[in-house]
């Protein structure tokens, strides 16, 4: 249950053109129902592309409730940093629902049934049948452009790194602070600003990555710290920021910023894996970069 509900509070990429994501799955919607014609619509009166039409617009306007007028009612909620898998399965599941409350109805006044449960039940089970190909194209679409758009930032970002203004000289005496992190009911654990490379939460701990010089390898340490009482204790040092809800990088250390659908990642000297930055803690990086 706990890998469950962490899975859930994974982020997730929101959608980066919403009007899109209205008025394509309606157009593909009307086409599907126009030329394939299942579920028998060929033999209603209305006909097959008259229910297409009004099968798209139902879907086109349930899509706009979930896409335009929640998001504009409840901005914190659907604000992009903060969104997850689990608020994304919730959202496709409140517009499959919208979308089948109306098709329902358009069922119940165009055959003269009268609107029950089991009639919304079967529109529902339509709306899922049909949602699913225009629903996984268009997440691909989206997961597309989020990755266009971040590698593109990402560079941006690269270019900004102060190493590629001021290559790292090795041999020069580098003046700093010492990190000092306290260590449950141990002691204190005690840091040079300039050996520290990053910082991960694993659970009740906190792991330091420390370089003691340039070229050797990386040295991890495991202190009991929160990472909030980890990111005051690193707070003497400028260069020290908070990336990630789980990470904290010094800047100086970063080589080279790529990007996912995700967001960035951050390369460090000597380190093999990349340190995650979250759309949370975007905005400050690029900030602080491009000062």
């Amino acid at each position: 249950m706990n890998k469950l509900l962490q899975h859930l509070r994974t982020p997730y990429p929101s959608l980066i053109s919403r009007w899109k994501a209205v008025i394509l799955p309606a157009v593909i919607i009307f086409l599907i129902l126009g030329l394939l014609q299942p579920f028998g619509i060929a033999r209603t009166e209305a006909g097959p592309w008259m229910v297409a039409a009004v099968s798209a617009l139902i879907a086109a306007g349930a899509s706009a409730v979930s896409h335009l007028l929640l998001p504009a009612l409840f901005p914190a909620w659907y604000d992009e940093r903060r969104w997850t898998i689990g608020k994304e399965m919730l959202h496709l599941s409140i517009m499959f629902l919208l979308i089948a409350f109306g098709v329902c109805l358009w069922v119940a006044w165009l055959t003269g049934i009268s609107p029950s449960v089991r009639l919304f039940l079967i529109a529902l089970f339509w709306v899922l049948v049909l949602g699913v190909f225009p629903t996984v194209l268009f997440m691909l679409w989206n997961q597309n452009l989020l990755l266009r758009r971040n590698l593109r930032e990402a560079r941006l970002l690269d270019n900004a790194l102060p190493i590629h203004h001021q290559p790292a000289q090795p041999d020069a005496p580098q003046p700093g602070v010492t990190l000092n992190f306290r260590n449950g009911t141990k002691g204190v654990v005690q840091l040079p600003a300039r050996h520290f490379l990053y910082a991960e939460a694993e659970g009740n701990y906190v792991k330091l990555y420390s370089c003691p010089s340039q070229g050797s390898t990386p040295v991890a340490q495991l202190v009991r710290i929160t990472m909030k009482e980890a990111e005051e204790s690193a707070s003497t040092s400028p260069a020290i920021i908070r990336c990630h809800r789980a990470f904290l990088v010094n800047l100086d250390k970063v080589v080279k910023v790529d990007g996912n659908p995700q967001g960035y990642r951050l390369h460090l000297e000597g380190c093999k894996d990349a340190v995650p930055v979250s759309r949370a803690y975007a905005k400050r990086l690029k900030d602080i970069l491009n000062r």
